[in-house]
């Protein structure tokens, strides 16, 4: 189980005391960037349990407490402070979303049938309402909530934001089908032992850019400067690779015992480390990535030239986004229990894989 602790000049330092075969080890990483929170986070966090019960996302107490512990009110609150709630609500309901959807697709179900073929078709309605299809009754809870999700942020984003939306969609398209991809090689293949493999799946599966996208309509960042700016995608692309270190960092526990990917791993395997070896590696990664955007950022006006000029305030918007996602990360990764509770009782949202899947988890009642 991970013991994360944060201190108040960016020092973080993840614990690890209960994986299997290693002795406790810590990872210590730095994150400068400037740390606040949402004013109106005790309404998000409201809202965005309301928005998951209105869905039923989450049918038994067991799953509900789960997603409580999650937190991802938290996540948004301290990446989107200071901008209008009705908006931010909009991006809390986005991570309800995927916090069932991941849980659908990361599931391991083992023999269970059908399991391949229900998570392909989960991923085909998705896909349909990427394309402008529209749910209906008989889909599922969670294509119903993405559903009503795209609906709200295409309300949102107007005609002054429409390119930020349709970059949503297909980022939204490569997420869907990267988890797709996770899903059928499974957690013991060689994506779990192979670097470069692991960060092609994993740079579609991890989500990063669409919750980018949304940002920006929250935001209301111009999009002009950004149709196709390479220079721009490199500081994207650092942040994308910040995430998944982070992820992982925050994640080892959860992925050790519940057999999923991680980047740490793979490190293991590539270079014939000891897994705490690995971690403090990862650990140095996320320093070296944060160092690269921030000299990225610097770089910007001498890349862009004129056109850096002509946009500056549209650039520093965002650059303030990006930063704003990768620190909210790292305080949500710390101060989150989602990477302390396993379970499986998000299932396949099926009521009575639910109700199974939730009693190996139920503690037994003790005879008096």
């Amino acid at each position: 189980m991970n013991n994360n602790s944060v201190y108040d000049d960016g020092r973080v330092v993840f614990r690890y005391g209960d994986l299997t075969a290693t002795a406790p080890f810590e990872v210590e990483i730095r994150c400068q960037l400037p740390s606040r929170m949402h004013a109106d986070q005790e309404t998000l966090l409201e809202r965005h349990r309301t928005w998951a019960r209105t869905f039923d996302l989450l049918s038994s107490s067991e799953s509900y407490q789960r997603f409580c512990d999650t937190r991802f009110d938290l996540l948004i609150a301290y990446q989107l402070y200071g901008l209008p709630l009705e908006a931010v609500v909009i991006a809390s309901d986005l991570m309800s979303w995927f916090f069932v959807f991941d849980d659908v697709m990361d599931i391991d179900h083992g023999h269970e049938p059908g399991i391949r073929e229900y998570r392909t078709n989960l991923c085909k309605r998705h896909m349909d309402l990427l394309n402008e299809e529209r749910a209906t009754e008989d889909d599922a809870r969670c294509v119903r909530a993405f559903s009503d999700f795209l609906q709200q942020a295409k309300a949102l984003s107007g005609q002054r934001s429409s390119f930020w939306y349709e970059r949503m969609k297909h980022h939204l398209r490569e997420y869907v089908l990267g988890a797709c991809w996770e899903s059928h090689i499974g957690p013991t293949t060689a994506a779990n032992t192979n670097t470069p493999l692991y960060l092609q799946v994993r740079h579609m599966s991890v989500g990063v850019a669409p919750c980018h996208d949304l940002m920006a309509i929250v935001m209301q960042v111009p999009w002009e400067p950004f149709q196709e700016n390479f220079f721009i995608n490199r500081l994207e692309r650092l942040a994308i690779n910040y995430s998944i270190w982070i992820n992982d960092l925050a994640g080892l526990g959860r992925d050790v015992k519940r057999g999923l990917g991680n980047v740490i791993f793979t490190l293991e395997k590539d270079h014939a480390l000891s897994r705490p070896d690995a971690a403090r590696m990862v650990g140095r990664m996320c320093d070296e990535e944060l160092k690269a955007f921030l000299e990225v950022e610097q770089q910007l006006p001498m890349l862009l030239g004129e056109a850096y000029d002509k946009d500056r305030n549209a650039y520093a918007a965002y650059v303030d986004l990006l930063k704003r996602w990768m620190r909210g990360l790292v305080d949500w990764s710390a101060r989150s229990a989602r990477y302390q509770r396993l379970d499986s009782d998000m299932a396949l949202q099926n009521d009575a894989v639910l109700r199974r899947e939730s009693e190996k988890y139920r503690p037994r009642t003790q005879a008096h």
